[in-house]
């Protein structure tokens, strides 16, 4: 049989997820909206809300809607077409939006003590509005509950300019509105609204099957599961197993193998369940006490025993690991340790979260999480402060992708082990001191950084025109920037500059260069490709005169998590459409198939 051209290579789409909203916590509102009222955005009532109004639709195709529509139609086409009932429209619309406002701001008023507000000048010039209305009989004096709340709702649905108005003025007046809808909440509306369209379906294959349809026959495609048990939002109606089960279930399906259809799904790896697994026997922190990942060891050779990752890795045939350090833990935790020895060793692809998004730990920040582990500070040999408070913010730390240097470099690889003090660990790696280098270590490691960072970190790279570090990858377009420097005349590596670089170079800077430096290191255009000014960029970053950097990069969707800006049909006709032929075909045919390899 001869060898495979790149034409005949499937296309993969290299990052997709076709979990459902029973396997998502029902608290992701915790952290954006103050307690207890996160409890009113519970996943179960924004479902229900959504599926009611979807339920509506179902009117819209029936003879009395046609028909109410087309009346609809003639009244307000005779309006727009006279002068004299366009000017009546617009001074009934006022008046309403009026009515509204005032009915509204009384109601707030009424649970919001602080009567400050009508002191200020804004306050004061919307009760003389009032008064004057008052004055020329315009303002109805004690109209019913029931009158008021249909005016009120009549202008939030359907004057949109009124509505607009009312909440900017609110913003001025009540600071609780100040809190809606920021810039990240508007995100996790839309992510909620999302996950709520989908919950319609029941299980992964139906979701699967409406993905592959938007592909050509024989497409290939990523299936990567979410596990946010420990993310302290609630718990998930289903359990992670449930979730792999039905994949192993899709890659098995006797349908999609005779369709061709090429089926990958990973596992995901949170090291909280290995704790607690630990915790729950008794405290016994052995490397065989664990439903997830249990294993033992000979000469710094895996081999896996009784568990979720032997059951789908050895007889599911399941491809690789997924990780989401945003939700509270790091890539180099002590339980993950031996099990990216074993991938490292199997040459077993890892896929890991690498974006700033709305899927984040809502707990509250620990301790141990104030600097990091292995980097410090600059000019002084204090850890490295990660001072972020906020959830949103401190996801940042677990998300960085320089913590994978922790993984790649030896020397810091080292540190860790040092630092976490264990037999087997010291056993695996070959670890003898703090000053002689590990027997075995991991800068083979097969690593896939998802979303390339994120698009804002594609333009913050763009932006950066004067900063010497984002220049690195022109200057040194096979390299781009040096990692790990030495201190003049010692053997001691410079923390300052690994400081700057954690603190203030662009990821897409930092992704790339690792790409070019290490033989395994991947990363994939996935949700960002939505953007469509990254197409420059991409372009340029698929040269060759960047080396093995255009070998890395990975054609995926984030299905259906992107579908807030696109469908996957037009995701993926737009890439082929911007790309060429041959560039197209690299990071959907070529590079895919060989990290899968």
């Amino acid at each position: 049989m001869g060898k495979k051209t790149r034409n005949e290579l499937p296309i993969i789409n290299a990052h997709t997820h076709v979990f459902t909203s029973r396997h998502v916590p029902p608290l992701l509102a915790k952290k954006f909206i103050p307690f207890p009222l996160y409890y009113l955005a519970h996943l179960d009532i924004v479902i229900g809300i959504f599926t009611f109004f979807k339920s509506l639709k179902k009117l819209y195709y029936q003879n009395w809607h046609r028909n109410l529509r087309r009346f609809l139609y003639y009244v307000f086409a005779a309006i727009s077409r006279n002068p004299i009932l366009r000017i009546l429209h617009w001074i009934l619309s006022i008046w309403l939006v009026l009515l509204a406002f005032y009915y509204f701001h009384d109601w707030i008023f009424g649970l919001y003590t602080d009567s400050t507000s009508k002191e200020t000048l804004l306050g004061k010039a919307i009760e003389s509005l009032r008064n004057t209305m008052i004055e020329y009989h315009v303002f109805p004096m004690n109209p019913t509950v029931l009158i008021k709340v249909i005016v009120v709702l009549f202008v939030l649905l359907f004057i949109k300019t009124g509505r607009n108005l009312i909440f900017f003025i609110f913003k001025k007046i009540f600071t609780f509105f100040k809190l809606i809808p920021g810039k990240e909440t508007q995100k996790l509306i839309d992510r909620y609204l999302l996950i709520a369209k989908y919950a319609v379906y029941k299980n992964q294959t139906n979701i699967f099957s409406k993905m592959k349809e938007q592909y050509p026959k024989g497409s290939g495609f990523v299936l990567l599961p979410m596990d946010m048990t420990h993310m302290k939002a609630g718990k998930c109606k289903e359990t992670y197993e449930s979730q792999l089960e039905e994949l192993a279930k899709i890659k098995n399906s006797s349908t999609y193998k005779k369709q061709g259809i090429k089926i990958h799904p990973f596992i995901f790896i949170d090291p909280r369940r290995i704790q607690k697994d630990h915790k729950n026997k008794g405290g016994q922190n052995t490397y065989s006490s664990s439903n997830l990942f249990n294993y033992s060891h000979k000469k710094g050779k895996i081999t896996l025993e009784p568990s979720i990752v032997k059951t789908y890795i050895e007889k599911h045939g399941f491809d690789g690991f997924k990780i989401y350090p945003a939700i509270g833990y790091y890539p180099f935790e002590k339980e993950l340790l031996p099990l990216w020895k074993y991938a490292c060793d199997n040459e077993i692809p890892i896929m890991s979260h690498c974006i700033m998004g709305t899927i984040f730990y809502r707990g509250s920040k620990s301790k141990e999480w104030d600097e990091h582990w292995v980097f410090k500070d600059e000019e002084t040999k204090d850890q490295l402060l990660l001072p972020e408070v906020k959830n949103v913010d401190f996801q940042r730390n677990f998300t960085h992708p320089m913590n994978f240097l922790c993984l790649l470099e030896e020397p810091f690889l080292r540190e860790l082990i040092q630092k976490y003090n264990d037999n087997n660990l010291n056993s695996v790696f070959g670890y003898t001191d703090p000053m002689t280098p590990l027997k075995r270590n991991l800068k083979n490691l097969k690593i896939c950084l998802a979303h390339y960072g994120g698009e804002d970190q594609w333009k913050k790279y763009l932006e950066k025109d004067s900063y010497g570090y984002s220049q690195q990858i022109i200057k040194n377009p096979t390299k781009g920037i040096d990692f790990i420097k030495f201190l003049t005349g010692t053997t001691d590596i410079d923390f300052d500059r690994l400081a700057q670089m954690w603190k203030y170079v662009d990821w897409y800077s930092i992704i790339s260069s690792m790409m070019m430096q290490y033989p395994n290191v991947y990363a994939d255009i996935s949700y960002i490709l939505h953007d469509k000014e990254i197409f420059p960029l991409l372009k340029e970053t698929l040269k060759s005169r960047y080396g093995q950097l255009r070998n890395r990069v990975l054609f995926g969707t984030d299905f259906y998590v992107v579908r807030n800006h696109n469908s996957e049909k037009d995701l993926f006709v737009s890439s082929d459409a911007l790309l060429t032929d041959e560039e197209f075909d690299l990071i959907t045919r070529t590079n895919p198939n060989h990290f899968l390899k």
